[in-house]
């Protein structure tokens, strides 16, 4: 017998309808409870480094990570995931693991998965997510990372924050005209039938927004300019920058956005790290990322869009990049001075700072000026100086670039 799917779409407006009465009945209850919303990990190693090459003190830093993000999955009790990439992008790539419960009654399980991601000997990106279901089933193993295939590429997204299914679902229909992207990609329903009809309470907002980005990466035929355009039409629809936070990934590269401070980085010189909630031991190595602001993440470091979003509706986005390069760092070891070169689009003066292993501020100067064809700069330890490994850290306010030394008397 063939389906009404006309009968099928008024009953998926119906359900929409009555959702708004749960949605405001939700909102409240919000108000009189403690807020708990999914934790977010993601690392991209640096130039040719995979994580079997980091340094013991490096690998051991991602592990620490790792650590407090197990321990922070207890309050998560809607399951754990974790997906790597490596430098060969594969069709289909799928997460290592997904489960239904913490990690910490998942244990065994979690650091097998961890180990098996650290020792991947082409890895190169790593992607974690805790889940706190708020819309969708919770009684399904972590569906984060949410994945989506095309051209060979293996697309993924995980997201913390909350977006009403309604509104997502307009935008991805053009207000209901065309269903054609859903009808080509359903969301999945875990079991519970159809998204048109009943299925749709088990439809997660967090896949809807990968749908959305992909409908729009696919109908500019550009990956950054589809996702900024998804996420203007967000936030121009209404939605808070602060349930926006979230990673998307096309496996060579990791694209940061959200609210002010609703993700944190951290850049070391073998990788850069994002997390939602920081192990409390490295916090003055994680710099918050701004309102609305995108941090795009390569191989090759990273680029901050301040502002990526224009609320003005009449105007359409304008995207105004912010970069610092620094060259490796010569000779190196030194002895008496070393010399590395800054270039790149900045405004205002440049800061290098050079701290110890331990993390302590041994020098400080700016470099004055534009950079943007390049300038060479020299530093000479101060006297009485120990020997040893130190770090060379060069930028502005939003965007610096870092890399180790060795100075040897």
């Amino acid at each position: 017998m063939p389906i009404d799917t006309s009968q099928n779409y008024h009953s998926l407006v119906k359900y929409l309808t009555s959702g708004m009465i749960l949605k405001i009945l939700l909102m409240a209850l919000a108000l009189v409870q403690p807020l708990r919303a999914c934790k977010l990990w993601a690392v991209c190693t640096r130039s040719e480094i995979t994580f079997p090459s980091l340094s013991q003190e490096a690998r051991s830093v991602v592990q620490d990570q790792l650590t407090s993000f197990y321990y922070q999955s207890q309050t998560m009790l809607d399951g754990w995931a974790l997906l790597g990439y490596g430098d060969s992008l594969q069709h289909e790539n799928s997460p290592l693991c997904r489960s239904a419960d913490p990690a910490t009654s998942d244990s065994a399980l979690y650091w097998e998965t961890v180990q098996t991601l650290l020792d991947n000997d082409q890895g190169a990106i790593g992607i974690g997510h805790l889940r706190v279901a708020t819309s969708g089933s919770n009684s399904i193993p972590n569906p984060h990372p949410w994945m989506f295939y095309d051209n060979d590429l293996s697309y993924s997204l995980i997201h913390n924050g909350t977006v009403d299914k309604g509104l997502l679902h307009g935008l991805i229909t053009e207000g209901g005209s065309d269903l054609s992207w859903l009808e080509s990609n359903p969301p999945q329903t875990f079991g519970g039938g159809d998204w048109r009809d009943d299925g749709w309470g088990n439809v997660v907002d967090s896949e809807l927004i990968l749908l959305l980005i992909m409908k729009r990466i696919d109908g500019v035929g550009d990956r950054m300019e589809g996702f900024k355009v998804a996420m203007s039409d967000l936030v121009n629809a209404g939605v808070d920058a602060g349930q926006l936070n979230m990673v998307f990934s096309d496996g060579s590269s990791l694209m940061v956005f959200g609210g002010s401070n609703g993700l944190y980085v951290n850049e070391h010189a073998e990788y850069i790290s994002v997390m939602t909630q920081p192990p409390s031991d490295q916090g003055s190595q994680w710099q918050g990322i701004g309102h609305l602001e995108l941090i795009c993440i390569d191989r090759d470091g990273l680029v901050h869009y301040p502002d990526l979003i224009e609320s003005d509706l009449d105007e359409d986005p304008i995207v105004i990049p912010i970069h610092v390069q620094m060259s490796s760092a010569y000779p190196n070891p030194f002895n008496g001075s070393v010399y590395f070169n800054l270039k790149g689009a900045a405004t205002g003066d440049i800061s290098v700072s050079i701290y110890s292993l331990m993390g302590e501020r041994v020098d400080q100067f700016l470099v004055p000026g534009s950079i943007e064809d390049g300038v060479n700069v020299g530093w000479n330890p101060p006297s009485g100086l120990a020997s040893g490994t130190y770090f060379i850290s060069a930028g502005t306010t939003t965007v610096k670039e870092t890399q180790k030394i060795l100075f040897i008397k």
